[in-house]
This record gives C-alpha cells, structure tokens and sequence, in this order.
C-alpha cells in the first residue's frame, strides 16, 4: 500500500493545491462550499499516507503544535463545563484549528508561486462576493436593504471586511514586491486593491475601517525608518501623522456639532401650535438630534392626520423597511422642526420617502458618508449615557456586554467556566439585566481576549495568547509581511469582536496561518514544479 501511495503522490499533491484554492474561493462566497472542501482537504490527506514523514515533518514544526494545542484547550475545557451542549458545540467550531494546521504543516511545502496562486485566487473571490454586494445595494436583485452593512450576501459584514482587508494588504504585497510581473497583472493588481478599498467604505463596517487604518499606519511607520533620504523620510511622518489627526479632528467636530444643543424656552408649556394646540413635552427625555430635542413640541394628532395624508404608510404602522413614529418624530427633529402639521408639510417628498425607509435623519441621505455611521455612533453613546436601551446599537451594546463579561470572570478567575459553560453564565447575567430581554441581541462579550477569559479563566487566556504569537517566532517568519500583516488584522478584530468563535473566521483563521507559516511565499523561486 506504501508503495501504491507513492506512486500517486504527485496526484495528490495537485488534489491538495486544487482544494485550497476551492477552500479560499468558498471564505468569501460559499460557507457550504468551505465545509465539503474542508472534509475533502482531510480525506486527501488521509489517503495520501506517508504518516512517518508527516509525523516527522510535524515534530520539527513547533509552531504548528501550538495551534493545534488551542484545540486541544477546548478539549481540555469540557472537563469543568457547565454546559457539555455547548462545550461540544464550541469544539466543533474549533475543528478547523485542528484540521488545517495538521493538513498544511504536514503536507509537501508549498511554493511562492503555488501561494501567490491562492491569494490570487481568494482576492477574485473576494472581489465578486463585493460585486454580488453591489448588485444589492443598487436594488437589482429585488432584496431591500435598510443599512448597506446589510449587503454582505454570504457572511457577517465583519468578517466580509476582514476578508477584504486580508487581500488588500497581500496584494499590495505582490504589488511592490521585486518579481517581474506583467504589465496586466499589475493593472488588475493595483485596480483590485482600488476597488475593495472603495468597497470597505461602501460596506460601512467601523471594524473593517479601524482595522484598515491601523494597519496602513503600522505599514507606512515600519517602512518610513528604511527610507535614507531624510526630506522623503520627514514628508511621510507629516502624511502619516494628517492621517492620524484628521480623522481625530473631524470626529470632535462632529461631536462639538452633536452637543451645540438649543436651549428650552422658559414658556414652553403654553406654547401652542399654528392651529392653537397645545404641546406635548418630555423635559425628561433629552435625545437630541442636530442639537434639537427629540421629545419636545410633540402634537402627535396633527402629525398623524398630515402623515396619513402624504403617506401610503399609517402612522400608528411599525414597517420592515424601518419605519415607525420614533424615526418620523428624529428625522422632523433633525431639520429643526416642530412635530405638528407644519413641520411635517415643509418635508419634501425626499423626506417622506427617507422617512418611510427608516431613515432617522436628513444629514444620512448621503449614500456614503462617514460623518453617517460616525453620528450613528455618537448619537448611540449620548442615548446610553442618559439611560436609554443599547440593545441593537452595535456600539453602546458592546459596553454592557463588556460589563457583564467582566462580571463572569470575577467568578471563576483563573480557570472559567470551561468550554461551552459561557452560556449559563452569559444567559444568568441577561436575566438579571434590565436591557437584552429578547433573545436576539443575547450575545457574547465581543472581545475574543474576554471571550477566552471567560472560558478558560486567566491561565488557559495567557497560555491561548502565547500559542496563537509564538509560531512566528518559532518558525523564523518574524520577517514575513504576509504573516505578520494578516496576524495584525486578526488581532485588532480580537478587540472588538469574539472572532475565533464564529465558524467562518476561525476557518480563515485556521487556513492562512498554517498556510504563510509553512509555506515558501516570501521569495519567488525559479525553475519550481507547480
């Protein structure tokens, strides 16, 4: 059988080459595409044989052991859970950090160019799942979309623009690398890295953008200290350092603009409308939006009877699309109106349409503002602040998740609660909270470091952290720009999101690593077999 299996190497060489380039093509398109190649890359492998030189193979590569070593944390974990139901799910989760690193660091190495094919072949993926999106957002496939993060058609718009940030700093790497390339390939290379770059902007993501950003600045501030011209050395740190200001000063102008609130007449109370009806006031509410009060000059009986005459939509209807009273009464606010029959007979059509989409303010009818999703933010800190509900603000609902966190790991410090025993807690925790009470936005912690923490206490937290930075070290790619840059991505996701907990990342996760981490892709290599 050895020797029938030797015979076929070379077929399962270029089995294996042929699935992980279906696997990537599935990360962005296709998670049912990635579970079948996934089973297939380990059936290859198994019937590939030559387990003595895979074994041996895997005892020199140190680093692969200790990816593989956080799966066998979760395996360890089932011993204290809480819940053996979701430990064992949370372990099936983790499969790929088993399967990929022990198929990738076992297998014949792969080559620069056999690597440079795969990203190729994963930034084309990625570039049509971003058009499939598009397709979306324009209102040509006959799906509606409130929030154009709603586009992502294949995975979470996190993990879509973690993809994207992935093939927009490794195709920048083949770009300005020294191979001699074609002058197409450069034209799609440098096109592609244009176009995703203007997507992750379309996509909206605040995770995609800060992780953009920090890694463009990390690149640029390495790369600035090789420079021996100190003129162009000098001009970069000016363009480095506009780059960290201006989005810092732009977000506190826009913050100073939220907080430029109008203040309350001191007769308000027997402030009447232009038909002579009274107000209503909530002084205790104090949303605001475009410096007006959102709860202040309410006659909701002329607003409905003028609504219900311009619009298809009742007023009383809460809609799909987004619409209920709550978004009329922010976006009349918004333009600095009085909720009554006036003010709604001064919106234009635009406006009603806006409205009726869920629109909340009239500054948003700009398709792709940042000064959109920043206000967004700044508005959902300000209604946390003053007590409101965080449930289904992406960012203020992190903070309670942080909160409850924090919570949990209070009381199982050092070991947690095992694989899986995050759920009792987490649910215990929501129980006993005055927001969250639907199930949806029940959550995790949202932060991977906490996440860990949470399961495994601060021992298994540490230990996890040093398996998932030392393979670097341990398999000389401190150098490996490719490596490091798709490293600092995930890492900076870690901050804001439970990354490794979710199927898809944890499979992109668990291919790219092994894959840069035994594979010769830094250097093109003459008269190699492909």
């Amino acid at each position: 059988m050895k020797g029938f299996t030797a015979k076929y190497i070379p077929v399962f060489s270029k089995i294996y080459l042929g699935l992980l380039v279906a696997m990537v093509i599935g990360l962005p398109l296709s998670k049912a595409l990635t579970s079948i190649v996934s089973g297939l890359l380990l059936f290859n492998w198994l019937l590939e044989g030559q387990f003595t030189a895979k074994f041996q193979r895997l005892k020199e590569k140190k680093g692969v052991i200790l990816l593989i070593s956080i799966f066998a944390v979760y395996l360890l974990g089932l011993f204290w859970t809480s819940s053996w139901e979701w430990g064992i799910h949370d372990v099936k989760i983790q499969l790929p950090l088993l399967i990929f690193p022990l198929v990738i660091g076992t297998s014949a190495e792969l080559n620069y160019t056999q690597v440079k094919r795969i990203i190729y072949a994963f930034s084309a993926a990625v570039v049509v799942a971003s058009l499939c999106s598009i397709w979306v957002l324009l209102g040509l496939s006959g799906k509606q979309i409130q929030d154009p993060r709603e586009m992502s058609l294949f995975i979470s718009h996190i993990r879509f623009a973690l993809l994207i940030n992935i093939s927009i700093f490794a195709l920048g790497w083949y770009f300005l690398n020294h191979e001699r390339k074609s002058l197409l390939e450069n034209t799609l290379l440098v096109v592609t890295i244009v176009w995703l770059s203007i997507f992750l902007i379309v996509l909206r993501s605040a995770t995609g953008w800060v992780v953009f950003l920090a890694v463009l600045l990390a690149v640029v501030f390495r790369n600035i200290f090789l420079i021996k011209r100190f003129t162009v050395r000098l001009a970069l740190l000016i363009i480095l350092l506009s780059g960290c200001v201006i989005p810092v000063a732009y977000s506190l102008v826009v913050l100073h603009q939220f907080y430029s609130v109008e203040s309350i007449p001191a007769g308000i109370l027997q402030e009447r409308s232009v038909k002579g009806n009274l107000y209503m006031h909530d002084l205790s509410n104090k949303e605001i939006e475009n410096g007006h009060y959102t709860y202040l000059y309410i006659n909701e009986d002329e607003l409905r009877e003028a609504w219900n005459r311009r619009s298809k939509i009742n007023y009383d209807s809460t809609t799909t699309s987004g619409f209920n009273k709550f978004v009329l009464f922010r976006y009349i606010t918004s333009k600095g109106l009085r909720k009554d029959a006036e003010g709604l007979e001064k919106l234009s059509a635009d406006d009603i349409s806006n409205i009726e989409n869920g629109m909340t303010n009239y500054r948003f009818a700009k398709s792709f503002s940042f000064y959109k999703r920043l206000y967004q933010i700044i508005w959902e800190m300000d209604v946390y602040q003053k007590g409101g509900n965080p449930s289904g603000h992406s960012v203020s609902q992190r903070l309670e998740y942080y909160k409850m966190a924090l919570k949990i790991i209070n009381e199982d410090f050092w070991l947690g609660k095992g694989t899986g025993g995050y759920y009792p807690a987490y649910q215990e925790k929501y129980d006993q909270n005055k927001f969250f009470q639907g199930h949806e936005y029940r959550q995790r912690s949202h932060n991977m470091f906490l996440s860990y923490w949470i399961d495994f206490g601060l021992i298994g937290m540490c230990y996890i952290c040093f398996a998932l930075v030392a393979p670097v070290g341990f398999e000389h790619k401190t150098r490996s720009f490719l490596l490091l840059t798709f490293l600092l991505i995930v890492f900076l996701s870690f901050l804001n999101e439970d990354t490794l907990n979710n199927h898809d990342a944890i499979t992109f996760f668990s291919l790219f690593y092994p894959l840069y981490l035994c594979s010769k892709h830094e250097k093109p290599q003459e008269n190699t077999n492909v």
